[in-house]
């Protein structure tokens, strides 16, 4: 059918479809790909992540000793 018209709105209609199929297949294995890979980072940091209550890590960043270029003088 293509053949005979290859100008005609059949013959630019089916690669159109085709190409379209093909971008709707690729975003979704790049999504499948990419939830995957975030899945297995949230699982890798929830794994070696220990909770530490509040007072603990209060109590350690009070403890460091200021950096000199942020402990500029206070204008008030």
């Amino acid at each position: 059918m293509f053949q005979h018209n290859p100008t005609g709105a059949d013959a630019v209609a089916a690669p159109t479809k085709a190409a379209d199929a093909a971008r709707e297949r690729t975003a979704q294995h790049l999504l499948t790909t990419r939830l995957e890979q975030l899945r297995k980072q949230t699982t890798n940091r929830t794994e070696t992540a220990a909770p530490v209550p509040w007072k603990d890590r209060l109590s350690e960043l009070a403890a460091r000793p200021l950096d000199g270029d942020t402990a500029g003088p206070v204008i008030a």
